[in-house]
């Protein structure tokens, strides 16, 4: 008899194993591979890709035969291994001790094989090889679902109603990471060696882009090459030989929040062949895309895609013209600065020899602290370096003009229509740090 209730536990320990390991896979199996692993066909796939859509009812179903496998290892593992215990301690012993002993020696190893062989072992198994494991329980665990689905009902509904007086949705359980659970496997990826720095840098800044707006990367108005729509094609094509752009953004009567859309220099080129320089650019005009100050740079990138441009208008909260957000600003953000052969040597942002930063004043203030600039900023008051001077002169700047900063001295180099072109910023001595004024 005893033989045989030590055979029914180890059968229940493994059934416990089962159930187990039914559970984790079916948390962490990924659904695109239990997708890809049904379109080829594999065995029990596409019952393991349901039953995944169907979480709450699956694991309940686990909870159920888990909790019966328990109650089963302890309800005849311990009385069957105390009475092996028994007889041997009961020479030495009184029969009450022998079989407090006998008890307690029972409870530890049952304990002990149950923890190992039908908790840790099929847990680990499980999280290790999630979705072949998930695969070849589905069809077993989908059979005992069925069996007991009046029990595990009225459990699960137990369950949810208690889950709602706390104020929990059962039906927010999902298979899928979140944002955050993702930015941290980057970060464990790269302090492992899994990534390196720019691997890692680019994953992160492709999460960067929903919490960026196209205010934060926009070229200002002001350092837009723009042509009037009453331009011929030569001045608009001496504009893009001039600037090195290939596309430029056309206003009507020289105003900036008249924004008629954009030419190419392709275009102009073709008509400057057929028509010659005094012909008028205005049915090369293309619409261009006009967005919100506020709108996520992984909105915008999309609507681009969608639009098939490469540029879009960016408008603030009162319909005038901020800027111009391009395809090359949204895809730096998550690659870093790319430059090309127009661009100009040492870029927008530089360091010099005598240790000293010449940063143009277009570039967004929030882009400092890349070149290792960690002024405090005011975000909400300018977006640009030039506005970051201009607030804290508190006036028109001219060239010459110095403010420091948290310890840094911002020097504007160069004014153009009372627009800051340029400053150079030296860093601030070891200790420094003050608030924004005048020097």
């Amino acid at each position: 008899m005893t033989a045989f209730l030590l055979i029914a536990v180890l059968i229940l320990v493994l059934v416990n194993g089962f159930f187990v390991a039914a559970e984790f896979s079916l948390v962490r199996a990924s659904r695109p591979r239990l997708q890809e692993a049904a379109d080829a066909g594999l065995r029990g796939a596409a019952r393991a890709y349901a039953q995944q859509a169907d979480l709450s009812r699956y694991l309940s179903a686990c909870q159920f035969g888990i909790t019966l496998a328990s109650l089963g290892i302890g309800f005849l593992g311990e009385p069957a291994i105390a009475t092996i215990f028994e007889p041997l301690l009961g020479g030495p012993l009184s029969h009450g001790a022998a079989a407090a002993i006998s008890i307690a020696l029972a409870y530890i190893i049952v304990t002990t094989v149950h923890v190992i062989a039908g908790e840790q072992v099929p847990k680990i198994f499980a999280i290790v090889r999630a979705e072949s494991v998930a695969r070849r329980v589905a069809r077993p665990l989908g059979l005992f679902e069925l069996a007991m689905r009046p029990f595990i009902r009225s459990l699960d509904g137990a369950a949810n109603s208690l889950l709602r007086l706390a104020r929990i949705d059962p039906s927010d359980v999902h298979d899928g990471g979140s944002a955050e659970d993702l930015k941290l496997l980057i970060t464990q990826a790269k302090v492992g060696g899994e990534l390196d720095e720019g691997e890692a840098g680019m994953l992160a800044g492709v999460f960067h882009l929903h919490e960026q707006q196209a205010r934060r990367v926009m070229t200002p108005m002001p350092a837009v090459i723009t042509v009037d729509v009453a331009d011929d094609v030569e001045t608009a094509l001496r504009a893009c030989v001039t600037s090195g752009h290939t596309r430029l953004l056309v206003i009507e009567d020289d105003n900036a929040d008249r924004i008629r859309g954009t030419v190419h220099a392709n275009s102009l080129a073709r008509r400057y062949m057929a028509d010659g320089p005094g012909a008028s650019i205005e049915g090369l005009v293309k619409p261009a895309l006009i967005i919100p100050e506020t709108k996520p740079l992984d909105d915008l990138l999309a609507d681009l895609q969608r639009e098939r441009s490469s540029l879009a208008v960016v408008v603030d909260e009162y319909g005038r013209t901020a800027g111009i957000v391009t395809v090359e600003d949204i895809v730096e953000e998550v690659v870093g600065e790319i430059d090309d052969e127009t661009d100009p040597a040492g870029g927008a942002v530089r360091r010099l020899a005598d240790g000293d930063w010449f940063v143009r004043g277009h570039v967004a203030a929030t882009d400092l602290i890349d070149h290792g600039i960690d002024i405090p900023l005011d975000t909400d008051a300018y977006n640009s370096v030039g506005g970051l001077v201009f607030a804290a002169l508190g006036r028109l700047p001219k060239r010459g003009d110095t403010v420091k900063v948290d310890g840094y001295s911002i020097r504007v180099e160069s004014v153009r229509e009372n627009r800051i072109e340029a400053v150079r910023i030296r860093p601030r001595p070891a200790g420094g740090g003050s608030p924004a004024e005048p020097a």
